[in-house]
């Protein structure tokens, strides 16, 4: 096996290591930013490793060096074959990464009610910083926390690391688990995920690192195949917050930030909080709360595609991970931006090549720096155009 090819391992339902796998053809995995990952190989059906290939186990997937890249249940086993195959054919093992549970489950109105006793319309969530609240939102509806019935027995809670500014949130019945986590954390800047360690599934909250100083990528300096990138315009720049109009009176704000490719460009958009009792003392909190998650889910984005070469100072895995902070040179500028995608291809004989995919960096409430360098570039050439016409 290749140096720098991935090491793939097999747990059963227990979690527990059961097979290694280093005879694979060919292997795909893809790791994202607080979103589901997901994992490609490609295997003879010959292999003595086959029988272990089952829906029902799963793999956990590390570099060279022993680090993690991602674990997660073998959704998919494919048989295929073809008359100029000399054995039995291949296998096509799909499968996702363990952030994939939290997909599973809804965010009930009263987590501690079965069913049938849902009375309550909505589900508060109060805390001092953001990830408190993510990890309470995890414990009552899948984690120690849950009801039995609900309750997944391999899941735990990594140690609050207390991250994030306050929150306040109201969120609507049976809003899905993963897409309420991705929207705090997106708004707070922070990372999550579900990775196993040891015997158990254990979520994570993070605060990603900025790398920036020492991940550094460019064609000078001899570590990158290529680069690409691409914008895409707002979809929000004014939120239209209405709370209340049911019960109680309507109260209605907005919320405008200025794209700063189209400066000029108004896009409305209306915030649903009218299930929210506007006598509620923390109106302002939860208004300016859905204010900042609809401007950020629809500002403006960049995002930078790069190919890295792994070379002995700067290796993926263990100097930059998903979630951080790199740099990357674009033309004659750098960029400094959230690695938001890293795609690992691996064969056993030939090793690893790594893509990523670096922007839509919105982590802070702002575009994407790519995204700003180009309507400051659409500015000079105004310019430009301005003075020749004089």
């Amino acid at each position: 096996m290749d140096d720098t090819a991935l090491r793939v391992y097999v747990r059963n339902s227990a979690l527990q290591r059961v097979g290694q796998v280093d005879d694979y053809a060919s292997l795909t995995v893809v790791a994202r930013y607080n979103a589901i990952g997901a994992y490609t190989m490609e295997i003879s059906a010959d292999s003595d490793k086959a029988a272990l290939l089952v829906e029902g186990n799963g793999l956990i997937i590390r570099t060279a060096a022993g680090d993690t890249v991602l674990s997660g249940p073998i959704r998919t086993v494919d048989w295929s074959r073809s008359e100029s195959d000399a054995g039995s054919g291949k296998l096509t093992v799909g499968g996702v990464d363990d952030t994939e549970l939290l997909a599973q489950y809804t965010c009930w109105p009263n987590p501690a009610a079965a069913i049938g006793s849902q009375a309550d319309a909505v589900y508060k969530i109060s805390a001092a910083v953001a990830e408190t609240a993510m990890r309470a939102l995890v414990n009552v509806n899948a984690g120690p926390g849950a009801l039995t019935a609900r309750r997944e027995p391999l899941l735990t809670l990594a140690t609050n690391g207390v991250h994030g500014p306050a929150i306040t949130r109201q969120l609507n019945q049976f809003d899905s688990l993963l897409t309420v986590l991705g929207d705090i954390a997106g708004a707070a800047g922070l990372g999550f995920r579900v990775t196993q360690v040891g015997a158990n599934l254990q979520f994570q909250v993070y605060e990603p690192t900025d790398r920036s100083g020492t991940a550094r990528f460019s064609f000078g300096l001899g570590n990158l195949l290529d680069a690409s990138y691409t914008t895409t315009p707002p979809t929000c720049t004014r939120a239209l917050v209405v709370a209340g109009g049911q019960s109680s009176p309507r109260q209605c704000k907005t919320y405008d930030r200025t794209d700063p490719l189209f400066p000029g460009l108004v896009i409305e958009q209306f915030v649903d909080l009218t299930s929210v009792d506007t006598a509620s003392v923390d109106l302002v909190a939860q208004m300016d709360q859905a204010a900042e998650e609809a401007l950020t889910a629809g500002a403006g984005q960049g995002s930078l595609t790069i190919s890295p070469i792994d070379i002995p100072l700067l290796q993926y895995g263990r100097d930059y991970q998903v979630g951080d902070t790199v740099s990357a040179q674009v033309r004659s500028t750098w960029m400094t931006d959230v690695v938001r995608e890293v795609t690992l291809t691996s064969t056993a004989a030939a090793g690893t090549t790594v893509k990523a995919a670096v922007g839509d960096d919105t982590g802070d409430g702002t575009v994407a720096r790519i995204y700003q360098y180009l309507a400051q570039v659409k500015k000079d050439v105004g310019r430009l155009k301005t003075r020749k016409a004089a």
